[in-house]
């Protein structure tokens, strides 16, 4: 009996070492120099299971970020940094700010709109929802920063995995949509969307921050790949809309060898192709943007076209805007009135019957018009549209400005450019698509941009080359 207590107390205390050698190595390989407390250890390991759980652990994306922006509180308290030292550079003010202003903005409408009420809580609760999540985003922002987290090397490995755990996720049908694929947590378009946008953020790490080594690789191709099957596998259209833009976008910012650029752009776009036109389910919902929308501008559209139905829905909320262009109307519930009140001949094409629209209406008051800038603009007026373009313009700014300012530390030019990259994104989806609506979406939009900025302010350097 003394022998096996003996050896129990000895795996006890080798099982406490490993564990004391996992925290100390998941603090420094995040946090260097860092010392590997429970504060540090929550913050590096918050910072690594927020990307890897997106789009498939339901509400833990929103609880990572947090838990983080209550850190990020605490170590500011604690050590005493004065506001002036937070934002001493012009740049950290900004980023807060672009990340502040929706939420200020969205509060500003509701009270020019008379809807600071107590039965309107729950309406002004949740159109508060998303914008408070990028506040805190911008408190994250902060903490990052005073901790110097190395946070594109744990992006690139946190995503990477974190794609291909969603393999086992996007299993999920919607009713009424048969072989397109999606997870539990957000709608087939939307999925489509936010897994492009992963797949090429892992590509722009690729391609900005070459890996260290052959396993790394490994791991980023095929997490591209796995991203790619289940943006098809999706079905939505409008994910790959920002396809093009980036490979655009991307030699402009590209410093290094440009035969190592266009040889992986050449191998993307063959190897996308040829997987897009064996796919014929997809080339026909490809095809369809064009003789839908070319069916609207006739005057024949179908009512199932979706290209065609997304034209007539910013029609209907067109015409709505001109009519509370200041103030908005507070939430999706209360446009079925002004909806079906609308004098058709104001959107109506010639030659499209208003029984034909009727989808459109009702899609138009129960999900929004597919339009991230219409939707903010109807809902939260003027304020509301300035405020998200503010959320884009301006770290898309700093992160091209810096960009072109910065010589030496090829880290921090290497966060712009794949920040600036970032953002595009999302504003391209924008266009057809409404992702800041989901508290998820402004949760990760903001967590990738406070990461990004804090890198691209800091004055570390880095070991991979400048590119």
């Amino acid at each position: 009996m003394l022998i096996d207590r003996s050896n129990q107390k000895s795996l006890v205390l080798y099982e406490m070492r490993k564990f004391t050698a996992f925290r100390s190595y998941l603090v420094e390989a995040i946090i260097p120099g860092a010392p590997v407390d429970f504060e540090n250890v929550l913050f590096a390991a918050s910072i690594a299971l927020l990307p890897l759980f997106y789009l498939t652990v339901k509400n833990w994306t929103e609880t990572f970020l947090i838990i983080l922006a209550a850190l990020s509180l605490y170590g500011t308290w604690r050590s005493q940094i004065p506001l002036r030292k937070l934002f001493a550079d012009r740049s950290s003010g900004l980023i807060f700010g672009s990340l502040a202003l929706p939420l200020c903005a969205v509060f500003i409408s509701i009270i020019l709109r008379g809807d600071l009420q107590w039965k309107l809580l729950e309406q002004n609760l949740d159109l508060l929802n998303g914008p408070s999540r990028l506040f805190l985003a911008g408190i994250v922002f902060l903490g990052i920063k005073q901790k110097e987290v190395r946070f594109m090397d744990v992006l690139r490995n946190a995503n990477a995995v974190g794609i291909i755990l969603t393999l086992f996720f996007a299993t999920a049908q919607q009713a009424g949509v048969p072989d397109r694929y999606t997870t539990s947590l957000i709608d087939l378009d939307e999925f489509s969307q936010q897994m492009c946008l992963l797949g090429l953020l892992q590509l722009l790490l690729v391609v900005f921050m070459p890996p260290s080594s052959r396993s790394m690789l490994v791991l980023d191709v095929i997490s591209i790949v796995a991203a790619g099957k289940m943006t098809i596998a999706a079905g939505g259209r409008g994910g790959w809309i920002a396809v093009p833009v980036i490979l655009v976008t991307v030699p402009f910012l590209y410093r290094g060898p440009k035969i190592r650029l266009l040889t992986i752009m050449f191998v993307l776009v063959t190897t996308v192709s040829a997987t897009l036109s064996l796919n014929k389910t997809f080339c026909g919902r490809a095809y369809s943007i064009y003789t839908s929308t070319r069916d609207w501008f006739a005057g024949s559209n179908k009512p199932e076209s979706g290209g065609a139905g997304r034209l007539s829905m910013w029609s209907i909320s067109w015409q709505l805007i001109k009519d509370k262009p200041l103030v908005g109307y507070g939430s999706k519930d209360n446009l079925w009135k002004p909806v079906y009140s609308l004098d058709p001949a104001l959107y109506l094409r010639p030659g499209i019957r208003y029984e034909d629209e009727e989808r459109v209406r009702y899609s138009l008051c129960d999900t929004g018009e597919h339009n991230e800038y219409l939707n903010d603009w109807l809902i939260n007026g003027t304020g509301g549209i300035l405020s998200k373009l503010s959320l884009l313009l301006v770290p898309f700014g700093i992160f091209v400005v810096r960009r072109n300012l910065l010589n030496g530390n090829c880290r921090a030019r290497s966060a712009c450019s794949i920040g600036a990259c970032v953002v595009v994104i999302f504003a391209v989806h924008g266009i057809t698509q409404g992702p800041f609506g989901y508290k998820l979406i402004c949760s990760f939009y903001g967590f990738l941009v406070s990461g990004l900025a804090a890198e691209a302010t800091s004055r570390r350097e880095n070991e991979h080359p400048c590119l």
